[in-house]
């Protein structure tokens, strides 16, 4: 990804603005493994100084979400099987847990909210824009965790998406076929107007599983290649 695809800040915190920045383009998968953020070209980018660019990249290196190198730096990580696999046996716990809350709680326009994120998501993985398509599965998945009304939970499940986030972008990019089903969000969408926590779980169980699956032969393809 090019860092030129950030937007120009606007007159409110310039910190917190790197910092959501970065936030969402780690959370939607807009930052592969390994891609290098130069803290100058990041503020040329965004119009403004290095001082508050580097402190938000310096915190986000604090947490382990970035990697801090030479040359006033900083690189997203480029996890291995091992880690990515640990990350989403995790995720299916947390995230399974807000499925199970939000299926007991989520209201009729929540769900219609979350039917019209699936049909702009599918679109776009028909239209071959994964980018697109990363940001519209992010808002699905967070509209469902949002409707459990547990900001803790969120909090940590914002956390994790964030280490595991740039690995979406080895999902992408796919045959671009003509999509209108997606069998797991599906039968999500089906247990939550059933009110049905156990299925709600293990729809959202099985997504992140599915996902896992290509990741994983994404990370183990790249390791085998480099060790060639």
């Amino acid at each position: 990804m090019s860092i030129g695809s950030f937007s120009a800040a606007p007159r409110k915190s310039l910190v917190g603005y790197v910092e959501e920045e970065l936030r969402n383009a780690l959370i939607e998968g807009r930052l592969e493994p390994g891609t290098r953020l130069v803290t100058k070209e990041l503020a040329d980018t965004l119009g403004m100084s290095i001082t508050p660019v580097r402190e938000a990249l310096v915190r986000f290196a604090a947490t382990g979400i970035l990697t801090a190198e030479p040359a006033q730096s900083f690189r997203v990580p480029a996890l291995n099987a091992a880690q990515y696999l640990e990350l989403s046996e995790v995720r299916k716990a947390v995230e399974g847990l807000a499925a199970a809350k939000a299926a007991i709680v989520i209201t009729a326009v929540d769900i219609a909210r979350m039917e019209e994120l699936l049909a702009q998501y599918l679109a776009a993985k028909s239209a071959g824009e994964p980018h697109a398509a990363l940001m519209k599965n992010k808002e699905f998945r967070f509209a469902l965790y949002s409707a459990a009304a547990m900001p803790t939970l969120i909090s940590v499940i914002e956390t994790l998406w964030l280490r595991a986030g740039p690995g979406f972008n080895y999902l992408y990019p796919e045959e671009r076929r003509p999509l209108t089903v997606h069998v797991n969000y599906n039968e999500l969408l089906d247990a939550l107007r059933r009110r049905s926590a156990g299925d709600a779980r293990a729809a959202i169980e099985r997504a992140i599983d599915d996902g896992a699956k290509r990741v994983l032969a994404a990370i183990n393809a790249r390791e085998s290649s480099s060790a060639a």
